[in-house]
């Protein structure tokens, strides 16, 4: 048994019961080893041998509700397994009937109790890709369950359209997103950050298309976002890329501007408005948003990047070294790092500043 040769264990254990079945150990022992073989039904006979021999027997009781459960007998196997989660002493006991009573729990659709597990099994074992696998299933599921929900009992309303315009654009379906996202403002004509979630659609329709009119059809939608929304920081941070790429820096310097006065912790916008006032050659003004922006995310490599071409312009030449050094630093470590690492993008994200084609400080 200590070998792992299991098969032979349980042969050799089974003579013992036929020489004298009155040895709980014995039977306790082979209630473990056709556990381990899937035996399930004669773990359950064993392991009740054992217990009604020596009723005090440890140990036994969570093996007993694991074996219940992979038979079906999920009514009778529950309350041992939510014991035993909750204090068996052994830590793989414990995570094995964690797991099983998540599985117990939603397929006596006990939902709110399955997903309740699920997420304490995925504090507890974070690193464990087991858990982590069984805790998927069972989140997906309760979404899933959700938004079927969703669809049935309310396929008109705004929310059904905005979940699916949200999954036609999880999937690069975009005609069709940005499809379901002005069948939300037929529904809601009002409603807040759809058009900023048509224009962020729109932007990546073009990366793929390079269409002016998908550029075109995004500015669009950002100001109207700003017209009915004028506090949309984000709206006013796309809008003010564009207006940039553009070439008309008053007006991106405007909109970077009022994104900040409405989320002065926008780093992004921070640094989008420094670019904008190197461009107009105004670096005084730039390093305060440029300094900022590094303290607010000391790991954003524009930043640095336009702090050192800001400083340079200034004349001063050891902030300028510093702000470089930090600079090269942070690109090094991220272009070792591009091809490995996406990084992950939701409905709400903005757009990244990225370095141009300056011509990098000396």
């Amino acid at each position: 048994m200590a070998a792992g040769r299991f098969d032979e264990a349980r042969a050799a254990f089974e003579r013992l019961e036929t020489m004298d079945a009155s040895v709980a150990e014995v039977h306790a022992t082979l209630g473990i080893l056709c556990f381990k073989l899937g035996s399930f039904s004669e773990a359950i006979r064993e392991i009740r041998a054992a217990r009604k021999l020596k009723p005090q027997l440890p140990g036994l009781e969570t093996l007993l509700s694991l074996s219940l459960a992979e038979v079906g007998k999920y009514r009778e196997a529950l309350p041992g397994l939510e014991k035993a989660f909750r204090s068996d002493p052994n830590p793989e006991q414990k995570r094995q009937a964690g797991l099983e009573l998540a599985r117990v729990y939603a397929d006596l659709s006990m939902d709110r109790k399955a997903v309740e597990t699920a997420l304490e099994l995925r504090d507890l074992y974070k690193d464990d890709p087991e858990v982590l696998y069984n805790v998927g299933k069972i989140l997906g599921n309760s979404a899933y369950l959700t938004m079927q929900d969703l669809f049935h009992g309310a396929g008109a309303s705004a929310w059904a359209q905005l979940a699916e315009a949200e999954a036609h654009e999880s999937q690069e379906q975009y005609a069709d997103a940005i499809r379901s996202y002005r069948n939300v403002l037929a529904i809601d004509p009002h409603r807040v950050n759809v058009h900023y979630r048509m224009g962020r659609t729109y932007l990546a329709q073009w990366q793929s298309s390079h269409a002016a009119s998908d550029l075109a059809a995004a500015e669009e939608e950002f100001a109207r976002e700003i017209e009915g929304d004028p506090g949309n920081a984000n709206a006013a941070y796309e809008l003010a890329g564009l207006r940039w790429n553009d070439g008309k820096q008053a007006a991106a310097q405007q909109l970077y501007e009022s994104a900040i006065e409405n989320y002065p912790d926008f780093e992004e916008a921070q640094v989008g408005l420094g670019g904008v006032l190197l461009d107009e050659q105004e670096p005084s003004l730039a390093v305060p948003h440029l300094q900022r922006a590094t303290t607010l995310r000391p790991g954003d490599e524009i930043a640095w990047y336009r702090l050192a071409q800001a400083e340079r312009a200034l004349g001063d030449a050891q902030a300028q070294r510093q702000a470089l050094a930090a600079f090269q630093k942070l690109h090094a470590q991220s272009t070792a790092t591009r091809d490995r690492t996406t990084p992950m993008q939701t409905q709400d994200s903005v757009t990244p500043q990225k370095l141009g084609m300056e011509v990098q400080p000396q």
